[in-house]
């Protein structure tokens, strides 16, 4: 790199880095709090909620990345035309692709951490997250004893434990599972006890003598099953052993691409399975998209920074609206085939677009007579507030004489 790309790069690395950070600590604090109430209950130490945070991270990363990058790319050209640092740059005789590559070369680089964060980091930091909720859905058991009254583990995922017998032992366990749509199912059981398996390392839950009751809500059929044992997976509230006790976000990209044909996100009425991998290669091209935006609308020098502002306000409504229906069409992706394409097609047609536009060298701004009417607004509204504080001041000037 020159050394203008240099310098240009350097600061929109920078504001990236600061806005990623900001925006990632932002959303993880939601995050944190949505599951708080579990850790809290149970009297989790701080290392538990250290944990539940820094698993978090990489799956907030991907999705709040390429808004941090285009908050830096934005910035930096906006702030270098009010500068008339572009107007230098320009006048100075060189290409715009010196402008461009800084921009490309911090897209790039962000497209390739998203890639990286959402195959292989975040699906092993999903397994860490279950594994620390599943250890404080554990314990709640504890606390669901003293009380002896309902204790929510998660949504439609209830319990209530009678008492505490001798050798750790709980007696009088009813357990409450309405989480999958159309299907309630209900655990009984006289006693049971949670211990940890050596095989998989997760605690598991083993119910004694009990009954275990489905209900289809679809027709109001019910199936009862009386068992003298019966083991469940506290990770996931699933039978021991099950194919479910994995989601498809703790599964690697490998397993997704070839799934066990039982698996029951493979096979039911919702494939989370291919939701997972849509968003796993979509996400990532979405900085490298509003790379291509920013620079359409910013990269080359304005002489009205009225024009200048509306410019940025129209590349933050054109991703967020990108993204939005972005966000749409995954959640979308396992049900209907058309919307798995337009997860993709989103993306992929701002890319082409405004790719096209770059080589081109065509420089996109608002049309003229939105420029016009916008700035007669902005004329309206600033002597409007200079009225109205000249008329603030008078009375005070009246009074004082």
């Amino acid at each position: 790199m020159k050394q203008i790309e240099r310098y240009i790069f350097r600061r929109m690395s920078s504001l990236t880095f600061w806005s990623l950070s900001a925006v990632t600590l932002l959303v993880l604090t939601t995050q944190v709090l949505i599951r708080v109430n579990v850790l809290t209950t149970t009297g989790q130490a701080f290392g538990a909620f250290a944990m539940l945070a820094a698993t978090l991270i990489p799956s907030v990363v991907p999705i709040v990345a390429a808004f941090a990058l285009l908050i830096g790319v934005s910035q930096v050209l906006s702030s270098m035309n009010s500068d008339s640092e572009l107007v230098v740059v320009e006048a100075a005789g060189v290409p715009p692709t010196t402008v461009l590559k800084p921009v490309l070369a911090l897209s790039a680089a962000i497209s390739l951490m998203v890639l990286v964060v959402s195959n292989f980091i975040e699906p092993w930091a999903n397994g860490k997250l279950y594994d620390v909720i599943a250890e404080a859905q554990s314990d709640l058991f504890s606390v669901a004893v003293r009380s002896g009254a309902f204790m929510k583990l998660e949504d439609g995922l209830y319990v209530q434990v009678n008492e505490k017998l001798p050798g750790g032992e709980l007696g009088g366990i009813f357990l409450s599972d309405t989480r999958t749509e159309g299907n309630e199912t209900i655990y009984y059981a006289r006693s049971g006890v949670i211990r940890k398996s050596e095989e998989t390392d997760t605690n598991i839950l083993y119910l004694v003598d009990g009954e275990l009751q489905q209900q289809d809500l679809s027709n109001n059929r019910i199936s009862i099953v009386t068992f003298s044992s019966y083991a469940l997976d506290m990770a996931a509230f699933v039978p021991a052993g099950g194919s479910a006790a994995k989601r498809p976000n703790e599964r690697s990209t490998l397993y997704l691409l070839d799934p066990d044909p039982d698996d029951y996100y493979y096979t039911g009425p919702k494939n989370m399975i291919q939701q997972e991998l849509v968003k796993r290669f979509s996400t990532w091209t979405y900085p490298l998209a509003f790379g291509l935006v920013a620079f359409s609308f910013l990269g080359k020098a304005r002489s009205n920074r009225h024009e200048q502002f509306q410019n940025g306000a129209l590349v933050a409504a054109i991703a967020l609206s990108a993204r939005g229906l972005g966000f749409y069409s995954t959640e979308a992706a396992g049900i209907s085939p058309v919307m798995e394409a337009i997860s993709y097609l989103v993306p992929v047609s701002l890319i082409v677009v405004f790719g096209f536009l770059t080589i081109s060298g065509r420089a996109l701004t608002i049309p003229k007579a939105w420029a016009q009417l916008n700035n007669r607004l902005f004329d309206n509204l600033s002597g409007l507030l200079e009225r109205f504080q000249g008329n603030r001041e008078k009375p005070g000037e009246g009074r004082s004489a």
